[in-house]
């Protein structure tokens, strides 16, 4: 069997220079969201490539297959058909092997790109169950007759089934398979009827929080004390109790439409959110009336506010410090007994992610490592900002470095060009994931937001790194009537910084001026991403301007604290 890459596996470059010259073919498979449709199975579709590349003479250990699983025919930004291009690119194979033309594509605009790119490069393709020669005229109608088909019938497709989703709501159906704890979807009646049980634990969470203030945490603890079972695992999440509490289909209304997927001019697409006056209201049986909601609605944005950012903790990074070892964030509330009193650390909140076991109600760990001991960490992060308000000679000489520094721009701007690669690349995952479960092939509301959910993070995560990315390019570029405006406004901020006259309340806006970001790491180095805000107006009370964003030191280099105490937790 020929060595085969899912999902995002790439090669190394001892393997790209490895295969070069020895793999004659890619085989290509791909089963789309609309996959129960086609019958392509991806087992079927790599067998019978692998026989057709055997009739073309070429051996299992010269062909590589690259699978495709769950992708829209016409989406043109498709992971494995991208990295098949760069493979043929880069020497690796001089045919690609297809089933059919769907495979390559349903969108015949794309097809005939896919196809030029691939001839562009001086390669070739093949269909197994479609005769194709690319000099034959007749033969290159038949292949864009089959695009034109293909395009057609997924568009029928498509539409029917909508069509067929609407009316089912119009008569007071759902359709498709919906997971919504304390229900249970009946395949016959297309509709939510009453779980019992499960009603039963609704009802009993809805009691914790309303009458005895726990917080969702603290009933998903509860509920894995009582070994009560998880909607759809042997934990219980802080996260899946907040999600269920906020559902409103528990009044008795059930909501069709909330979003649509919309098509982009460039063949992608997007998933948009829907008025709520063009929402489909489909009735079911209600567990708890509308005043009651609300309440629940209000009882969860309070205690959202009690626990954001934990404000009653007496640290100065708070809100701005991650974790450098898995990029959660990291707060203060860890602490130690010693003879010289009590001493907190900063913790990553990922150590003990809030989820609990049912059965024992043991919270799980998703991050292992130190913590650090918020005194020393503080100091040293105070002394930073005093010394570039003091001493803003330095800091100048920095901005002025990086001006200097062309070869910092370019690469600058090639890790933007990246980030904003791989953040499209996510952006198009959350739609699929959307087409997905139209399609079936994600079979509830719940998987598909467990996947949408890990997505949403990763897209912030990496906004945020292009967010630091584009301001310290902004820094490089800075022409001298910026420099001269960051001197005029670190001077602003001299007469606030005396010990005894700022409180720690204070000291965190102040920080906030000069700081975007913390990292914290295992070795006592600190990352610190610049947040220069100057004030054009003077005063702590203005609106301010974006004046510099970087890294701390002006380059990678991570300053280290003193900290000669470890705590492993």
């Amino acid at each position: 069997m020929p060595r085969t890459l899912t999902g995002s596996e790439k090669l190394n470059k001892q393997e790209l220079q490895a295969l070069v010259g020895q793999i004659k073919a890619l085989v290509y498979a791909r089963v789309s969201t609309d996959g129960q449709v086609d019958n392509y199975s991806i087992e079927s579709q790599i067998e019978r490539c692998i026989d057709f590349g055997k009739q073309k003479d070429i051996e299992e250990n010269e062909m590589l297959v690259l699978v495709e699983d769950g992708e829209s025919g016409d989406n043109p930004n498709r992971p494995m058909i991208n990295y098949a291009l760069f493979l043929l690119e880069y020497g690796i194979g001089d045919h690609v092997i297809f089933l059919h033309p769907n495979r390559m594509s349903r969108f015949l605009n794309l097809q005939t790109q896919l196809s030029n790119r691939i001839w562009a490069l001086g390669k070739d393709f093949w269909f197994v169950e479609f005769d194709f020669d690319k000099s034959n005229p007749e033969s290159m109608l038949n292949f864009n007759i089959q695009g034109s088909i293909a395009e057609y019938n997924k568009a029928k497709i498509l539409a029917d089934t909508k069509r067929g989703r609407i009316t089912k709501v119009k008569n007071g159906k759902i359709p498709g398979l919906n997971r919504i704890y304390g229900y249970t979807y009946d395949t016959e009646i297309d509709t939510l009827v009453v779980n019992e049980e499960e009603k039963a634990v609704y009802l009993k969470m809805v009691d914790m929080l309303l009458n005895k203030n726990y917080s969702c945490s603290k009933i998903a603890r509860e509920l894995s004390l009582r070994n009560i079972a998880a909607p759809s695992s042997d934990r219980w999440y802080q996260t899946t109790v907040s999600r269920i509490l906020k559902n409103e289909t528990y009044t008795g209304n059930y909501y069709f439409g909330k979003t649509q997927v919309i098509k982009n001019l460039d063949g992608t697409k997007q998933q948009v959110a829907q008025s709520r006056d063009e929402w489909r209201t489909i009735p079911v049986l209600a567990y708890i009336s509308q005043e009651t909601y609300k309440h629940i609605l209000s009882k969860l944005k309070i205690l959202n506010k009690k626990t954001s950012g934990r404000p009653t903790e007496n640290y100065l990074l708070r809100g701005i410090v991650r974790c450098g070892r898995c990029g959660g964030a990291v707060s203060s509330g860890v602490t130690s007994k010693t003879k010289s009193g009590l001493i907190k650390y900063y913790a990553c909140q990922n150590k003990a992610k809030k989820s609990f076991a049912v059965g024992t109600g043991e919270s799980n760990l998703i991050c292992r490592g130190r913590n650090w001991r918020v005194d020393y960490v503080d100091k040293f992060m105070w002394d930073y900002v005093l010394n570039i308000i003091k001493k803003p000679e330095e800091f100048i000489e920095k901005i002025i470095q990086r001006q200097a520094d062309t070869h910092q721009s370019d690469e600058l701007l090639k890790q933007k060009s990246a980030l904003e690669k791989t953040l499209r690349e996510k952006e198009g995952s959350r739609d699929r994931y959307t087409e997905m479960y139209a399609g079936g092939i994600i079979k509830t509301m719940k998987d598909l937001e467990d996947k949408v959910l890990v997505v949403d993070r990763q897209i912030n995560d990496l906004k945020d790194e292009l967010s630091i990315i584009e301001q310290s390019l902004s820094a490089v570029l800075h022409d001298k009537n910026d420099i001269q405006l960051i001197q005029e406004t670190l001077k602003r901020y001299e007469y606030i910084i005396t010990e005894d006259q700022i409180d720690i309340e204070d000291k965190r806006l102040l920080l906030g001026i000069f700081i975007k970001k913390v990292v914290l790491n295992d070795d006592n180095k600190v990352e610190i991403y610049l947040n220069f805000k100057g004030n054009e107006k003077g005063g702590l009370n203005h609106t301010h301007k974006n004046i510099i964003s970087g890294q701390g030191d002006g380059g990678s280099e991570k300053p280290v604290y003193p900290d000669p105490g470890r705590v492993q937790r």
